[in-house]
């Protein structure tokens, strides 16, 4: 029971630090700008894309009228906010290429990219730590994944029409006969649900490629189908409380419009914030030890530092038996002139060093030898253990990943190192 109840409070406790980290990190690297950026992005690239679409698809919808129709029938819910219906029959009337037509292809190509250059940049605020790409890669990143997601979107809804029509057979139709909960799915409950799909094979792809740091795909899958599910579940409340029709009817036409844009961002800071997990969790070991580096002095008494204290100042999670250190009174923990091969963190107790400029207490929460670390010296004074104490340590290159990781432990070892050379200069 005491085993359960150890195991239980450990993968809370890896909850609560891997949430903490996520909605920080989420903040710091300003994901609300970004999901804005984004959103906006879509009203440049909603026409190109779907005309790019089309334009893939028009060929075969001179072959097979009928799927003409089927789109028809799916776009006509877009109608209050924006009408395809146009776009798609000049595209129906384009017989051959002129200098003008190819002109306007290129434009279309390069305003459809917005969208996709957005996503890109916001990815790269999340993993730009760790993220070694160049910015022409990302460049052609970005075109690569708009044909990509195009083509995906028609070949769905080929198969969408496909499904449609074999279930328009008599031998489906007497089934659906029978059971008349299944009248009630149409070809735009499908269109819904190919939307869906298109948006959870699309999240796959972009949580899989564009980090850089190769995520498992096992992983991106997941929280690829939890970004689709709350974005569902958000959306399916919003169609529930609000009630379109009646904006419409005071507002117009542009009440649809804003409805719209409204989902958009709540699917990219929904999309982003799951992007920020699949970080946190891919990085986490690494991220908890900077996270332990930044706690603040014990003295601070605000809310946001006890909660902090609360859910890093055990942290079982990079803490083993090779790396625990326990001292009792008066045992030396190293002494001047030995070589930094360790940084060590204090989990409790308290140490004393002493050097030539005096006697220093070094209290629970405190690193020691970080400066002289990052400094390339020797321990500068010779420490000992004034109360029985718990330290984890760190090699040489465990702590220099965290400098290299993360900027904000990186300003504090430059404030740190500045008040050390202040004091023994």
């Amino acid at each position: 029971m005491t085993s359960l109840k150890a195991y239980f409070k450990k993968v809370f406790s890896r909850f609560g630090q891997m949430l903490y980290l996520t909605l920080s990190n989420f903040s710091k690297n300003t994901m609300w700008e970004s999901a804005s950026a984004c959103a906006f992005g879509f009203i440049f690239s909603f026409i190109p894309v779907t005309m790019i679409i089309f334009t893939v698809l028009v060929g075969i919808l001179r072959i097979y009228p009928n799927i003409y129709n089927f789109i028809v029938s799916f776009t006509e819910q877009f109608d209050s906010v924006i009408k395809i219906t146009p776009v798609l029959d000049k595209l129906m009337q384009i017989r051959s290429f002129s200098s003008f037509n190819i002109l306007l292809a290129i434009w279309i190509v390069w305003m459809a990219r917005k969208l996709f250059n957005s996503i890109i940049l916001a990815m790269n605020k999340v993993f730009r730590s760790v993220s070694p790409r160049k910015s022409w890669f990302n460049q052609i990143l970005t075109f690569i994944i708009e044909f990509s997601i195009t083509l995906i979107i028609a070949v769905i809804i080929i198969v969408a029409f496909v499904f449609s029509q074999i279930m328009s057979l008599p031998f489906f139709q007497t089934i659906i006969s029978r059971f008349p909960i299944l009248s009630k799915q149409s070809s735009s409950n499908l269109g819904t649900l190919g939307l869906y799909f298109v948006l959870f094979i699309s999240t796959v792809i972009a949580y899989r490629v564009i980090p850089g740091t190769k995520p498992l795909l096992r992983r991106c899958v997941f929280y690829a189908a939890l970004s689709t599910a709350s974005f569902f579940i958000v959306s399916f409340f919003l169609n529930k409380f609000m009630n379109v029709t009646n904006y419409n009817a005071v507002y117009g036409t542009i009440s649809s419009l804003i409805v719209l844009m409204m989902k958009v961002y709540m699917f990219f800071i929904i999309f982003l914030f799951c992007a920020q997990m699949i970080y946190v969790s891919q990085f986490f070991e690494t991220l908890l030890r900077s996270e332990i580096y930044l706690l603040p002095s014990f003295t601070s008494k605000s809310f946001g530092d006890y909660l902090r204290f609360f859910l890093f100042i055990n942290p079982s999670e990079i803490q083993t038996e090779k790396n625990t250190v326990r001292l009792s009174i008066g045992e030396t923990l190293y002494t001047s002139d030995e070589k930094v091969d360790r940084v060590y963190y204090l989990k409790s107790g308290a140490i004393t060093e002493a050097s030539d400029k005096g006697f220093t207490l070094r209290s629970q929460g405190c690193f020691l030898g970080d400066v002289q670390c990052i400094l390339n010296q020797t321990y500068q004074a010779d420490a000992q253990a004034l109360a029985d104490c718990e330290l984890i340590s760190f090699t040489d290159e465990e702590f220099m990943q965290i400098i290299e990781k993360s900027h904000h432990a990186a300003r504090k070892a430059i404030s740190k190192i500045s008040e050390y050379t202040a004091n023994y200069s």
